[in-house]
């Protein structure tokens, strides 16, 4: 169990901090590629995505996912052989799935641009389009190392995509000014370079780790297909249309804000949202996913391993790490929303700025419930209840669709109306999820050390923030200021978890720190 909890947390630190770093990039790609093509630009760039990321959900089917956990279900099984044999046939389908998904975006450019409301975004659909054979061949390998409890690959490359897409975008976004439609088409063709760039790293580490430990050919028969095919597809279905159902949520922003905005500048709105804060809110959940993606392989061997009681502790770690990563984050985006983004935006024209941290402040609470969603979702995938997902994800979507449908063609409410409701979509869900692992797996939160402690610090570092800004406001002003705020409130928060003994003695001695002092 210690070796099981060992591989856990470390493997969630490598993706989690990973993520963090790649998401990092992301925001200082983000953060200046708004400052040079503007809001409206912005806008146009982020139009792109929700389609996108529904085609590349079509084209993984969800089958990395389902890969991750049959490769660790097997070798803890023994079954080393078939594990190859699973990882090669994936691979294939995955390949074969990937390039009819491009050749169907590209036909279908057009099309899905008008119906966005802006013809203007059809080009970058055809650029992109290369990048959905890239994608899932690259998250397949990823798979196979994560399977087999080795984050570090998944981990490097994630940060080495970003670094390439930061380079390429902004080199052609700055190239392209001060024409706003080429310098967006570059920065969507940085995304295409950054993939491609991705699958050659994973190749070669893949070549080499098969070098290294001597795997031999695994050739796949049509016997093998068809008896490795309804394991794979048992997972892979509802994953893939529990991940499908979570992008509808963000394709409906995409055609939902721009039509129903009673306001003239809808674009610049939706970039608005899409770009600063969704930049904002998207670095505390990229940090809180890699709990999720290290918790599937790890609960996956505790049901194995036929421990109830290291099944629960496996599920009270991973929902302690998560709400110990999102409620600071959360809390802090709330309460420093408006300077956060002054120092990040500054080019931004002020009433730009204004409305995007009010945005920020309504939708903070997002961070939370969609961090938990996250890891609620490897758990039913990990113990075999996949669906369950699939419809409380459905659900939230059409609590979303109706709350949009309400509020956005209000000119009162105008753009606030899509953070309300995609708060309320992910309350709905993460509700919904709980219940359900309560009642029917039986999993049961920790209330004390995975909710109510890691509240009381994130509440404090909240008061601390708060007091701050009223009492010392003048001090706590520009950069520095900003910066020094930050710095302070992240010590009183570790400071509290170390105090209220967030951690105990045996989860502190699975930090690769901890274990070289021993």
């Amino acid at each position: 169990m210690k070796k099981r909890g060992e591989s856990f947390i470390s493997g969630a630190l490598i993706l989690s901090l990973g993520g963090l770093f790649a998401k990092i990039l992301g925001a200082l790609y983000r953060i200046p590629l708004t400052n040079i093509i503007g809001s409206y630009g912005m806008g146009l760039y982020q139009l792109v995505f929700p389609p996108y990321i529904l085609f590349l959900t079509v084209a993984q089917f969800g089958v990395p996912v389902a890969l991750s956990k049959l490769i660790a279900e097997n070798n803890q099984l023994g079954n080393v052989e078939k594990s190859h044999k699973i990882f090669r046939g994936a691979f294939l389908f995955l390949a074969a799935l990937g390039a009819l998904c491009s050749v169907l975006m590209a036909s279908l450019s057009r099309v899905i641009a008008l119906s966005q409301g802006n013809a203007e975004t059809a080009t970058a659909f055809l650029i992109v389009a290369p990048a959905l054979l890239f994608v899932p061949v690259t998250n397949a390998l990823k798979a196979y190392f994560q399977g087999n409890m080795n984050m570090v690959p998944s981990g490097v490359t994630t940060v080495i995509e970003q670094i390439v897409k930061l380079a390429v975008g902004l080199a052609c976004a700055i190239h392209f000014m001060p024409d706003v439609h080429k310098a967006v088409m570059g920065a969507v063709f940085a995304i295409t370079v950054s993939e491609f760039g991705s699958l050659l790293i994973m190749s070669v580490v893949y070549l080499i780790h098969r070098s290294k430990n001597k795997v031999g050919k695994i050739s796949v028969s049509w016997a093998d297909a068809k008896g490795i095919a309804p394991s794979v597809l048992a997972l892979a279905i509802p994953v893939a249309l529990g991940g499908f159902a979570m992008q509808m949520s963000q394709v409906i922003d995409s055609v939902m804000v721009v039509n129903l905005l009673t306001v003239p500048n809808a674009t610049e709105m939706y970039g608005l949202w899409t770009g600063p804060v969704n930049s904002m809110l998207g670095l505390p959940i990229a940090l809180s996913s890699g709990v999720a993606v290290s918790a599937l392989p790890s609960i996956t061997k505790a049901m194995y391993s036929g421990s109830d009681e290291g099944l629960q502790k496996s599920f009270n770690s991973a929902m302690k790490l998560t709400l110990v990563i999102a409620l600071p984050c959360a809390f802090g985006m709330i309460a420093l929303s408006r300077p956060i983004l002054q120092l990040l935006y500054g080019s931004l024209p002020q009433e730009e700025i204004y409305v995007a941290s009010v945005l920020l402040s309504l939708s903070g609470l997002s961070i939370v419930f969609l961090a938990i969603m996250q890891t609620c979702v490897s758990v039913c995938q990990a113990v075999g209840k996949p669906y369950a997902t699939v419809i409380i994800v459905s659900l939230s979507i059409v609590v979303k669709a109706a709350v949009n449908l309400a509020l956005l063609p209000n000119s009162q409410i105008n753009i606030y109306g899509a953070a309300i409701s995609e708060t309320l979509c992910y309350l709905f869900a993460t509700v919904c999820v709980i219940i359900y692992l309560r009642r029917k797996v039986k999993l049961r939160i920790d209330a004390n050390a995975c909710v109510l402690k890691p509240l009381a610090a994130g509440l404090l570092m909240t008061l601390f923030i708060t007091v701050a800004l009223t009492l010392l406001n003048n001090f706590f002003v520009g950069t520095l200021g900003t910066l020094a705020l930050i710095a302070i409130a992240g010590g009183i928060y570790f400071g509290a978890l170390w105090a209220l003994k967030v951690f105990d003695r045996s989860e502190l001695t699975f930090l690769p720190v901890k274990r070289k002092q021993e």
